[in-house]
């Protein structure tokens, strides 16, 4: 008995599916590199440009930092501990509290302009003001994307980070500078 090709349909895409998901995380795995030599800033907003705004940012981190990676919070959907871990964050001032624990108090260098303060510690630094729509990067983040609220955004440190001198276990402090470039 013949088989149509309308018969077969349903398998060759549960193939096809199978094969992008193998060959993702092959591509993934030859293409990335240990979290000590890379910085991750993840943001809670539409992204556009990601790649242009880490190509930037890797201009000025140090030797020690082999590539940074810019992802939006929707690149981690089945998970969130690749988000956890990350060295930065810019996120929306009504969604700080929900992803609470993941911060900790800015260093230093980074205590400059309009600060949010959590138990008395500075732990962001504001980089989008919505009632003027200006800040940093708004050609590449979508901060006043139509499905957003509009609010104030912050850049953050995570607890995580590798690249915060003040941390355990840091290897530099990489972090700080990129967070630095992307606030001038």
């Amino acid at each position: 008995m013949k088989r149509r090709f309308s018969d077969m349909i349903p398998a060759l895409l549960l193939w096809a599916m199978l094969s992008i998901f193998l060959w993702s995380f092959v591509f993934n795995f030859l293409t990335d590199v240990p979290a000590s030599e890379k910085v991750v800033l993840f943001i809670d907003a539409p992204l556009t440009e990601e790649t242009r705004l880490a190509v930037q940012l890797e201009e000025v981190a140090g030797d020690t930092v082999q590539m940074v990676q810019v992802r939006s919070f929707s690149y981690a959907m089945m998970g969130s501990e690749e988000i956890e871990n990350a060295d930065l964050y810019i996120i929306g001032e009504s969604s700080i509290g929900e992803y609470g624990d993941w911060f900790v108090p800015l260093p230093e260098a980074l205590r400059t302009g309009t600060l949010l303060e959590r138990d008395g510690q500075p732990i962001g630094v504001k980089v989008w003001d919505a009632a003027t729509g200006e800040g940093v990067a708004g050609d590449v983040i979508g901060y006043t994307s139509p499905n957003k609220v509009q609010e104030d955004h912050y850049l953050l440190v995570g607890k995580n980070s590798l690249h915060v001198q003040d941390h355990e276990n840091a290897v530099d402090d990489e972090a700080v500078n990129c967070a630095l470039a992307l606030m001038k």
